[in-house]
């Protein structure tokens, strides 16, 4: 009987993770006032940075089942700046262990392959400091009454997988005495028993043989049809792929109805159907169970269907024939390269507008010209609108990366709305009050994204 999934236990090889760094802290906006002092001019300090998530890879994890309980993953948040040019305190940073082999995605975009112990990757960057005051000074403007809010820090969800890192992958059917082999060349302690699917997950041990060293993995839940989903072969053939060798272990008896030369093809084609890469590994044969009286003849039997593969007669049990089986596989590593399946890449690039692009144009269903983009919604979460210099300073910015030029030519008249990010503008022809020539009135609303309407 196949076992359910929830039996793999202790074991979790996926994550699916809500990360939220910290957002950096507001600037202040405040004037130097002391008895004496004339002319004390802005001193409003910055604010801190967001603390950011970091992921680490550590031999010592071997499972994300920490994180998979708790997803929701936040970094804290920066103080804000304050008066007497005193900057704000940075959020601290979290940071999370993870097993070496962890592959980061978002989107389905590689972000990081964490294979290397003690390797580090930031995947959520907390929010920049909005800049006091101070910054804003200028021989034109000696009391600017201008300060940012903070930059909101990352946040997204991320998917974790776990892909086992090891030299030697220890393939066959249940009960072809993987777990014994793997017991008996290494330190590993897996459950052993006479019944198919004892091992419900992938077990590591580290081989010591002739002074050389590498790490074996035995495989469990294969059988026919587990690329599909049957047994439990198809939740951990993932872990396969980063291996550079292949023992197939066969068993002289067989698999249920499956003679030894049938099962041997069948595991392969279910390697082949999973990924085509794992029908291009080495794989070396082996015959277990040599104290069985039919061992011997079936060894010959694949020897002769299988004339340009090598193949070994073992006994994990007894250790006969063992040690040149690792003879060979020691002789073996050095020489294979793996492809490197997980390769970080860069998020896909969208078709941008405007004078120094960053931004895209948009009608929604209510008539609304939406603007997205990370640069402009980035201007729109750190400015401060309870300042009316703050207001003036974004719609000089607009008009800077034109984005005023883009709506015009993106047809928006007199009145329309313009949504960025939160905020809700109206756009306008009329001159502001200064003389320069503004294309956004200077009312703005709140947009309220459950009902579709400011």
């Amino acid at each position: 009987m196949s076992p359910s999934r929830d039996q793999r236990a202790t074991f979790i090889d996926t994550a699916h993770v809500y990360l939220k760094a910290g957002k950096g802290g507001n600037g202040a906006s405040s004037f130097r006032r002391e008895k004496y002092i004339p002319y004390g001019g802005p001193d409003g300090g910055h604010g801190g940075v967001g603390g950011s998530i970091w992921f680490v890879a550590s031999p010592n994890i071997t499972t994300l089942r920490e994180i998979a309980f708790h997803p929701h993953i936040t970094a804290e948040d920066a103080a804000p700046g304050g008066g007497n040019k005193r900057d704000g305190a940075n959020g601290e940073d979290k940071t999370l262990y993870v097993p070496l082999g962890t592959v980061i995605k978002r989107d389905g975009v590689i972000l990081a392959d964490l294979k290397e112990d003690g390797q580090r990757f930031r995947v959520a960057k907390g929010g920049r400091g909005g800049r006091g005051n101070t910054a804003f000074k200028t021989r034109f403007n000696t009391a600017p009454k201008i300060s940012e809010n903070g930059e909101p820090g990352e946040e997204f969800e991320a998917w974790l997988e776990l892909s086992v890192l090891a030299d030697v992958g220890l393939v066959g059917f249940p009960n072809a005495g993987k777990s014994t082999l793997l017991a008996a060349i290494s330190a590993a302690r897996p459950k052993i028993a006479g019944y198919p699917f004892t091992t419900l997950n992938p077990n590591i041990g580290m081989v010591t043989h002739k002074g050389k060293g590498f790490a074996a993995a035995d495989i469990p839940g294969l059988i026919e049809g587990a690329h599909a989903g049957k047994g439990l072969g198809d939740l951990f053939l993932k872990h396969v792929l980063r291996t550079k060798l292949l023992v197939h272990l066969v068993d002289p008896a067989g698999f249920g109805a499956l003679k030894p030369e049938k099962a041997v093809r069948v595991i392969e084609k279910e390697l082949k159907q999973y990924h085509p890469l794992l029908a291009k590994k080495t794989a070396i044969l082996a015959v277990n169970k040599a104290d069985l009286p039919e061992a011997e003849a079936v060894h010959a039997l694949l020897q002769k269907k299988f004339k340009k593969r090598e193949i070994f007669l073992i006994s994990a049990a007894t250790g006969k024939g063992v040690s040149k089986l690792l003879d060979r596989v020691i002789k073996l590593l050095p020489e294979i390269k793996v492809a490197d399946l997980y390769k970080p890449e860069s998020a896909p690039v969208k078709m941008i507008v405007g004078k120094t692009g960053g931004f895209l144009i948009k009608p929604d269903k209510y008539g609304t010209y939406v603007v997205t983009g990370p640069r402009v919604e980035k201007l729109i979460a750190m400015t401060n609108f309870n300042q009316p210099d703050s207001w003036d300073r974004l719609r000089r910015i607009f008009r800077t990366i034109g984005l005023d030029k883009a709506l015009k030519k993106a047809g928006t008249l007199e009145g329309d709305l313009v949504r960025i990010a939160d905020r809700e503008f109206q756009w306008s022809d009329t001159p502001a009050p200064t003389g320069r020539p503004s294309k956004f009135a200077y009312k703005y609303r709140k947009f309220d994204p459950d009902s579709g309407i400011a």
